[in-house]
């Protein structure tokens, strides 16, 4: 009899008799950290390895191969993911977090770099169309330390002021169908500032997962790279570019995750100009129109 083994939850298909060495870890991707497993089927006759240090017993779920459908390399075909950005995505600009990072910003500028006030708000703008990220353009340019940049500006801000849970958002959130689709945040920012924002908006508990960019890696990977778009995919166990959904405020993001082959909405808040050359096949003006937008993601249609 065949067995399936849950790890990072997916399923392997392990032969009979064989043996399988497993190794437990935890990633900071997470939302809510929980153990993940690597899984390495061994050698017929080979004794898995035996590591010396403490151990902690985890029980590990085995099921008989069912007739689910199941990819040629024995495991099972991956649910698309829906991948939401999260800065002026799931909180609108009215809150003027944008505003209050960009002056926070700003004055790194003008103080690291030296820089008058009007100079530091032209290499930022700059940085930011360049590069998708203003902090990529000072690691590039002016090696400074980027979770020391983290520290004055993403952590500085005062998101406890400006963002309150909305059950609206939740509500949505909660109205996906999780048998159907993987529900994963994909952020230009730092873990630190992805994670406080979904929990003060109350919905930190409906995300499977974050990828973010990582301040402490250089080069620095971020939005719109294709690479960014790539360790997402890997990050969220989607093979596919056609089953990856998005929803972005970035033009910019917009576009090329659609010339990388994802599906996206780009998200235009009411009140503010609508492109005239779309960056993609959805415009959105609500995150409420994904229902209509990608319904066969949703339990219903209706908010």
């Amino acid at each position: 009899m065949n067995l399936r083994l849950w790890a990072n939850s997916r399923a392997y298909l392990l032969p009979p008799k064989r043996a399988i060495s497993v190794r437990a870890f935890s990633s900071l991707g997470f939302i809510n950290p929980r153990p993940r497993y690597q899984v390495v089927s061994l050698p017929p006759g080979t004794t898995p390895p035996v590591s010396g240090l403490p151990r902690i017993t985890h029980k590990i779920r085995f099921y008989t191969m069912s007739s689910d459908k199941v990819q040629p390399n024995g495991m099972p075909a991956s649910k698309p993911v829906l991948f939401f950005d999260i800065d002026n995505c799931l909180y609108p600009r009215s809150t003027r977090v944008q505003e209050l990072m960009a002056k926070l910003i700003d004055e790194y500028f003008e103080k690291h770099l030296s820089l008058s006030q009007e100079d530091a708000n032209k290499l930022h703008n700059e940085y930011y169309r360049n590069y998708g990220l203003a902090l990529e353009g000072l690691v590039r340019h002016h090696r400074i330390d980027s979770l020391e940049y983290n520290s004055k500006v993403d952590d500085a801000l005062p998101l406890e002021d400006v963002l309150n849970p909305n059950p609206e958002l939740r509500q949505l959130l909660e109205d996906i169908d999780r048998n159907k689709v993987t529900v994963w945040l994909f952020t230009n920012a730092y873990v630190n500032h992805g994670r406080r924002v979904v929990r003060l908006l109350g919905v930190d508990d409906l995300f499977e997962g974050l990828t973010y960019c990582d301040y402490a890696q250089y080069p620095l990977v971020c939005k719109p790279s294709k690479e960014m778009y790539l360790k997402a995919m890997r990050e969220a166990g989607v093979e596919r570019p056609e089953d990856c959904f998005f929803v972005d405020d970035s033009y910019l993001n917009c576009q090329k995750a659609q010339e990388y082959g994802w599906t996206v909405a780009h998200l235009v808040e009411e009140g503010f100009p609508l492109p005239k050359t779309p960056s993609c096949k959805y415009q959105i003006r609500h995150l409420r129109e994904l229902r209509d937008t990608f319904p066969q993601f949703f339990k219903s249609t209706q908010s």
